[in-house]
This record gives C-alpha cells, sequence and structure tokens, in this order.
C-alpha cells in the first residue's frame, strides 16, 4: 500500500471516529474556536435561563494540550436526543434543569461531521456555542455552535486519549495522583505501571514517617470509577502515560471520596468569569463542592531533597482537583508536616520447581530437594550438604500441598525433557 492510500485511509478512520457513535466518553470540541468543554465548577447562579450553569465551564485550548490530562473534560454522553452531559459527579440537567438536544448540523468542517446542541427556552431553541471565557446560548446557527464529538476509548488512543502527567523524584521514579468519576483501565505495555493505595502510615528507619503504597490494580486491571489512588508512570508526559475510561460513571454528590487513607475531589477553585448576567467578570471561581487545604490533609509532591511525599498546601487554598491526597485526620499525628512515600515491597513469585527460592530451576534445586528429603527422614530438616536453605513453596513441585519423593522425580523430568509440570 503506498503512502498516500495510508494517508486516505487513517483520514476516513479519523473523520469516521470524530462524531458520536452511541453511550460512552467523548470530548465535546468546538469547531471555531478550537477549544473544549471542560466542567470545573457545580456553583451556579439560579436562573430559568439556559446559559445558568455555563460560569461552570472552563473552555480549554487544544493548543496549550491542558484537556488531555483534565479528567474535567471527559464527557460521557448517553444519547443524543432528550440527553445531558455527564462529567465530574453531575450532569447539565442536573446544575439546570433543562435537557438538551443534539443533533448533526447541516455543515460539515474539514471535512468532518459537526453537531448542534440546544434547548428550548420559552419556546425557542437556544444553540449553545463557544463564549471565549465559557459557553452560552443564543438562536443563532452559526460557525461558533458547531461542535465535533471526539470519542475517547480504546480505538482512540493515537489521536485522542486521556493521560496523565507525573513528577520524578530523587530515585528516577515517576508519580502522580488521580481521582475522577468514571472507571479507567491500565492499557498492557503502557506507560502506567499501577495504582496503589495507602492504608498505614510507619516510621521509617531515618525517623520519618512513611506512607506505605500498595499496588492495587496493574496493568490490563481496571480502576472502579471514584476512587482516589497513586499513579506510578515511566515519564513525566501525558502522553505516554495513557489511560482508558470505560464503563458506568459514579456521579458522586459527597465529596471528599475516601479510601483507605487517601482523599479524592473533583472540584478545585480556578479564575474563570463569574457571572452569567456579565461575562466580563473574571475572579476566582469556587465551586460549592471544593476542600478547603488543612493541617491533616497532605498533597502529594516533592520535597527540596527530591524526595516524594505527602506535604500541607498554604492555609487558605484549596486541594486541586481530581487528585488523592493523604488524610491523617484520624491517625493522631498532630503537627507532621511531611509523610514520605515508599512502595512496599512484593513477594517474589516463587515457580515451582524453584526449591532454592534463587529465581532459576536448574540441579540446585535437586540437591536442595534431596537433602530435604534425607534430613527429614533422619528427623533432621535441616540442609546440611545443599547451596542454600529450601523454600517449601518452591519445593512442592506438583503443588499437592506435601513435599515428597514425588517432587523430586518430577523436577528431574522437567530439568531433564522439559516436561510441563
Amino acid at each position: 500500500m503506498n503512502k498516500l492510500s495510508v494517508f486516505i485511509c487513517l483520514l476516513v478512520s479519523f473523520v469516521v471516529n470524530a462524531q458520536y457513535t452511541g453511550p460512552g466518553f467523548y470530548r465535546v470540541h468546538n469547531v471555531l474556536t478550537d477549544r473544549y468543554i471542560c466542567i470545573k465548577g457545580t456553583h451556579y447562579e439560579r436562573t430559568p435561563r439556559p446559559d445558568a450553569f455555563w460560569p461552570c465551564i472552563k473552555m480549554l485550548p487544544d493548543s496549550t494540550g491542558a484537556h488531555i490530562s483534565d479528567a474535567g473534560s471527559l464527557i460521557y454522553i448517553p444519547r443524543l436526543n432528550q440527553t445531558s452531559l455527564y462529567a465530574q459527579g453531575v450532569s447539565t440537567y442536573s446544575l439546570t434543569g433543562l435537557l438538551m438536544e443534539v443533533s448533526l448540523s447541516s455543515a460539515m468542517h474539514e471535512d468532518m461531521v459537526t453537531y448542534l446542541a440546544f434547548t428550548q427556552y420559552q419556546n425557542f431553541p437556544c444553540n449553545f456555542r463557544d463564549f471565549g471565557v465559557g459557553l452560552a446560548a443564543g438562536a443563532d446557527d452559526i460557525t461558533e455552535t458547531r461542535w465535533w464529538i471526539e470519542p475517547v476509548n480504546e480505538e482512540s488512543l493515537d489521536w485522542s486519549y486521556f493521560g496523565v502527567t507525573a513528577d520524578e523524584d530523587a530515585n528516577g521514579m515517576y508519580w502522580t495522583s488521580l481521582c475522577c468519576d468514571f472507571p479507567f483501565l491500565i492499557p498492557d505495555g503502557g506507560g502506567v505501571q499501577g495504582a496503589y493505595r495507602v492504608d498505614e502510615i510507619v516510621m521509617g528507619d531515618d525517623g520519618q514517617y512513611c506512607a506505605v503504597a500498595v499496588k492495587a490494580y496493574g496493568q490490563g486491571e481496571v480502576v472502579p470509577a471514584a476512587t482516589p489512588v497513586l499513579l506510578k508512570c515511566e515519564a513525566a508526559e501525558a502522553s505516554a502515560n495513557k489511560l482508558i475510561p470505560t464503563g458506568d460513571i459514579a456521579n458522586n454528590t459527597e465529596l471528599p471520596i475516601a479510601d483507605g487513607l487517601l482523599r479524592g475531589n473533583y472540584f478545585s477553585n480556578f479564575y474563570n468569569h463569574c457571572s452569567y448576567s456579565d461575562y466580563s467578570v473574571m475572579a476566582e471561581y469556587i465551586p460549592d463542592q471544593v476542600t478547603p487545604a488543612s493541617a491533616t490533609s497532605l498533597a502529594l509532591g516533592i520535597d527540596a531533597n527530591g524526595r516524594m511525599g505527602f506535604f500541607p498546601k498554604a492555609e487558605g487554598t484549596y486541594m486541586d482537583a481530581n487528585t488523592a491526597w493523604l488524610g491523617i485526620e484520624d491517625l493522631g499525628l498532630e503537627g507532621v508536616t511531611a509523610v514520605y512515600l515508599v512502595e512496599a515491597v512484593a513477594e517474589p513469585q516463587i515457580q515451582p520447581g524453584d526449591a532454592n527460592g534463587d529465581g532459576e530451576i536448574d540441579v540446585k534445586d535437586v540437591s536442595v530437594l534431596i537433602d530435604y528429603l534425607l534430613g527429614a527422614a533422619m528427623g533432621d530438616t535441616v540442609n546440611v550438604y545443599a547451596d542454600s536453605a529450601i523454600n517449601l513453596t518452591g519445593a512442592d513441585v506438583n503443588e499437592d500441598g506435601e513435599v515428597t519423593i514425588k517432587d523430586v522425580s518430577l523436577l528431574i523430568d522437567r530439568i531433564l525433557n522439559g516436561t510441563a509440570l
């Protein structure tokens, strides 16, 4: 296939995928302004106007790439007729009481289908448009009221994806945290190595408090919705740390969310226009469901020595949106200003036949196994001649719960003939 044919195939694939194909996760991308809808808050001015909640929307420009790692840009659309846009534990209907209609526009843009989103207000259809600082509604069908609906799923990973950025510590490890209202799959072979929880804090050898991170979900597994976790990554860039939103959203309304010692939230303060009646008013916007920073809510970060841990945020600030932090309010650790992150050491996986536990299956294992059985027959289980002590899990070659001469026979057979056990 020549290069032109490949390009045409890719273009056709893009055009087909850049549209609504059924219930799932999407990004809503304005045709004219090249910005994405991102739900950033839940507080709004109570009014019957269809733009009542738009101060809670922030339009993220495609040029900055900020939407890629912002969970608020992942919009769940269950259908097009009489629908609502779901994200961050809320929906456009829960915010306004107004249902939305989404329909194909008669206009194509850059050879791709576009959509109109509108609601009825005083018996007139009002089309939603990008108003620069947020969204507004008007009667006109113009270019800025047209939208691309871009899927975010396993098939779109090459061009439309959700990824996380991570910070590197002094040991060359990359960590970040996440809390969102949708389940996500950790792809096999991707940059995210696993999702971790924290259930205990211990005292380290250096006299510092340490939060023990235990892997709860690995590659190929799904992290449930509304679960605050730490993510261990292989790189800093979002493009290297892709996650796949999947399943049903949680739509939690009680925040923060707790899981073990980790806490999480969807919203934080942000700078945006703060009044539907005057779009020129710009100010700090503080949603209803923010979590104020406190001495017992420690945020993930790095100290001056490059050591990863949890540290207090400045007084009067708020916990960051879509992050997980350490909650120590019930542990009696008053005045603690640093809890360092340590990863739990996984127990080594011993294969059947690895009788000495060195990670290899060879003649040394036969020696250890025979020596053990001879010692046991004489009432002495101490290995005298073997190179190392026996590992009873590995010595149970046929995994029947006992270490007997049968295991010796099977082990020798495996070494000599490669017979499967």
